[in-house]
C-alpha cells in the first residue's frame, strides 16, 4: 500500500488516517502478524507485532466471533463482489480505537456459530438482545428478530447501529445476550466503547 502527497498537501496528509483491509482464511491456531510502515524518502520505519489466535469452534457448542465495533456498516446484498472491509454481504469498517463522537452511531458486527436448527421451522431459533450498560446499570435493551438474521444455515450474522445522540460522554458496555431456544445454550459476548463530545 502506498500513500503520497504533494508539498502543499503534506501538512493535511500527516493528520489524516488511512485504513486497509485484507481478508485471509486461516486454520485454527496461534499466529503473529507483523505490520511495517516505511517512509520511502526518509527511510523512517515503524513496525507493529500483533499476536492472535484463530479459535476452533466445537460443532455442538454455540460460539461467537469477537464483536467488531464499526465506524460504518453497509449492506452489500444488492451489489455483488467483494472488496476491502467486506465480510459476506456486509461492508464493515472497524473503529479500532473504540472511541465514537456523540451523534456518531456505534456499529456492531458479530457472527454466531453452531446455532441448533429448529426442526419445525428448519432454521435456527435464537433470541438475541442488545443491552447497553453504563457503570454496570442497564440503560436500554433492543431485541433482534432472529428470523431475519439467518444467512447461512447454522451461522447467524448480527449487525446493529447504536444511537449515541442521547448518550453522555463516557465509557459504555454493550452486551449481546444470545439464547438458543432449541438446546438452551446461552452466550453473552460484550465490548466496551467510549463516547466523546
Amino acid at each position: 500500500m502506498t500513500s503520497s502527497a504533494s508539498v502543499e498537501e503534506l501538512a493535511n496528509a500527516r493528520e489524516q488516517k488511512s485504513a486497509y483491509a485484507k481478508a485471509v482464511v486461516l486454520d485454527p491456531g496461534h499466529y503473529r502478524l507483523d505490520v511495517m510502515v516505511r517512509d520511502a524518502h526518509s527511510g523512517a520505519t515503524g513496525i507493529q507485532h500483533v499476536g492472535f489466535e484463530v479459535p476452533k469452534f466445537p460443532l455442538d457448542k454455540l460460539a461467537t466471533s469477537s464483536i467488531v465495533l464499526a465506524a460504518r456498516l453497509e449492506d452489500l446484498s444488492d451489489r455483488p463482489g467483494g472488496g476491502q472491509f467486506t465480510i459476506g454481504t456486509k461492508k464493515v469498517i472497524p473503529n479500532i480505537s473504540g472511541v465514537f463522537h456523540k451523534n456518531q452511531p456505534v456499529g456492531l458486527y458479530l457472527q454466531v456459530y453452531n446455532a441448533a436448527i429448529d426442526q419445525t421451522l428448519l432454521r435456527p431459533a435464537v433470541d438475541v438482545e442488545y443491552v447497553l450498560l453504563k457503570d454496570g446499570k442497564e440503560l436500554s435493551k433492543q431485541a433482534e428478530d432472529w428470523r431475519e438474521v439467518n444467512d447461512a444455515g447454522q451461522r447467524l450474522t448480527l449487525t446493529r447501529l447504536i444511537d449515541t445522540r442521547a448518550l453522555q460522554p463516557g465509557e459504555y458496555k454493550i452486551e449481546i445476550r444470545l439464547n438458543d431456544r432449541v438446546n438452551g445454550q446461552r452466550l453473552t459476548p460484550s465490548a466496551t466503547f467510549t463516547v466523546v463530545p
